[in-house]
């Protein structure tokens, strides 16, 4: 198994630890047991895909349909590169192209957090508050502007998935400003996932010190490539300067004529 290979496997793997998987061959589509938001379902190829897979789209979107869930597919493009225009001739549209990235114990560089900045790393044996408050913090993170409501069962999930893996929730002089967290290692790979930074904390350093200190942990667990993902070229140069490196792309496409779930 190569790198781009093994990245994807710890795609699966990790989406399988935490969300119902169906399994529709060549694809599995993964559901979250109770949020319809798009993002949080999504299927991924189990491999090379083989020729005409247009009666397996049409079997995948009834999945999703019949959880009132968005089709949607997450993928390395290197990986499949003849479903791109599948999808699109069964209706999908690119929704983003990503930079998948890669650290090592080799290529880490330690980031130096600015002056009043300090770290809770996030267990299951973590109160219960503080995880509502990483959920907070990282939702206000991806949606600037909107209210944002934690349920309870949210947090419970939250806690479950870190059995395994482990949250980070920055500070900012005790203000929480700053999320993050690791997947748990699957075959020595782990990703790094949830980076999200207040929008008025941006541009000082403190998404860098937060993902400098996640790598940190994660070797620290044994873990041997750490991975993540992200749209925006500027992200990109952040996380260069923690020690990541491009190593392909993933696409993103989502069912055009679907309602949105959100």
């Amino acid at each position: 198994m190569n790198l781009i290979e093994r990245l994807q496997d710890s795609m699966r793997q990790s989406a399988r630890e935490r969300y119902t998987a169906v399994h529709v061959p060549p694809f599995t589509a993964f559901f979250h047991p109770f949020d319809a938001m798009v993002y949080f379902n999504y299927a991924i190829p189990d491999g090379p895909v083989p020729g005409d897979v247009s009666d397996a789209l049409r079997r995948l979107r009834s999945e999703f349909e019949a959880r009132q869930r968005t089709p949607r597919f997450e993928y390395v493009d290197a990986l499949a590169p003849t479903l791109a225009s599948q999808l699109r001739d069964a209706g999908y549209q690119q929704e983003a192209e990503a930079r998948l990235m890669v650290c090592t114990r080799d290529t880490y560089v330690p980031f130096r957090a600015p002056e009043g900045l300090s770290f809770s790393v996030l267990s299951p044996d973590s109160p219960r508050e503080e995880v509502r408050e990483f959920c907070v913090t990282t939702r206000k993170g991806f949606s600037p502007g909107e209210s944002v409501v934690v349920s309870d069962d949210e947090v419970s999930k939250t806690i479950a998935d870190l059995k395994d893996g482990r949250a980070f929730l920055a500070r900012m002089n005790g203000q929480p400003v700053s999320g993050g967290l690791i997947s748990p290692p699957h075959r020595g790979t782990s990703e790094l996932a949830g980076v999200a930074t207040l929008q008025e904390w941006r541009g000082r350093g403190i998404g860098a010190a937060l993902v400098s200190r996640a790598a940190e942990e994660a070797f620290a667990r044994g873990v041997e490539v750490l991975f993540l993902s992200t749209i925006s070229e500027e992200a990109g140069r952040l996380y260069e300067r923690v020690g990541f490196r491009f190593v392909t792309r993933m696409l993103f496409y989502v069912d055009a004529p679907a309602p949105a779930h959100s």
